[in-house]
């Protein structure tokens, strides 16, 4: 490979982990603000965009960690797959980071002492929602390292 296609992969990547972590950052604030107002605590917008903003700050380093090691597995299996079944290769990139991220947080739960590592993983819809997160930052390098469309009369794919 050429040393401009490998950075360019290589930025890509990074940009992907970069677009799963944050999104996947400002979820999980979200979720963890509801359930504050689930109990009463009152939470105006202010507070809202302070804790988001804290999280990206605090928790951002620790999940980026995560997503990186995810999607360096499952980015390349999704590459793999894609190449069999063309049609559906945004959705294979897609799944490899929303199975992969839930992976990594069932290994993390598994692992680490504490009851559950991110607590927006408790419940369905906060763990299906950041591993969506992460699904996105995973199908946008998908999107963007898709192969040119070949011109012409295509026999077999």
């Amino acid at each position: 490979m050429k040393l401009m296609t490998v950075l360019r992969i290589v930025f890509l990547y990074l940009l992907a982990v970069l677009v799963a972590t944050l999104l996947g950052s400002l979820v999980q604030t979200q979720f963890n603000l509801a359930a504050l107002q689930a109990m009463d605590v009152p939470v105006d917008l202010a507070t809202r965009m302070q804790t988001s903003l804290q999280d990206l700050l605090s928790f951002t380093p620790i999940f980026v960690i995560m997503v990186a090691a995810t999607l360096l597995l499952a980015l390349p299996l999704a590459e793999a797959l894609g190449r069999i079944f063309k049609p559906w290769r945004w959705l294979l990139y897609f799944l490899a980071g929303f199975v992969g991220i839930w992976a990594a947080f069932s290994l993390a739960n598994t692992l680490l002492p504490m009851p559950t590592f991110i607590a927006a993983t408790r419940e369905a819809p906060g763990l299906l929602s950041m591993m969506a997160a992460v699904g996105l930052g995973s199908a946008l390098f998908g999107r963007l390292t898709k192969p040119k469309a070949r011109r012409g009369l295509r026999v077999l794919g």
